[in-house]
């Protein structure tokens, strides 16, 4: 799995209103980020012990739609080579070609 870094720039685009369609474009490519971030999160507060009931009541979805989320990880994980874990530990480096580049996770 690569790493992707927060895109703050995109962010930067969301302040520019005289230039909506700049701003659509980051919309879009920041949802395809916090998709992968979601993601991230899920598969590291299971390794840190959360329980599906403890992730479904961060998202604000049932349990069992964590297992589903899971098991569509599970599979993502294994399969697509373009499946990344973001990290906001990161500075203001930027790989934003992966986030257009890759199909939206179901």
């Amino acid at each position: 799995m690569r790493v992707l870094k927060f895109p703050r720039r995109l962010i930067r685009h969301l302040e520019t209103p005289d230039l909506p369609l700049e701003a659509l474009e980051s919309i879009r490519r920041l949802r395809r980020y916090l998709a992968e971030l979601e993601a991230a999160c899920i598969i590291k507060a299971r390794e840190l012990g959360a329980s599906p009931t403890d992730i479904g009541d961060a998202l604000g979805i049932t349990r069992q739609a964590v297992y589903n989320r899971l098991h569509h990880l599970e599979q993502r994980s294994e399969t697509d080579p373009d499946f990344a874990i973001p990290d906001l530990r990161a500075g203001e480096t930027e790989e934003i070609h992966d986030l257009e580049s890759s199909s939206p996770p179901a």
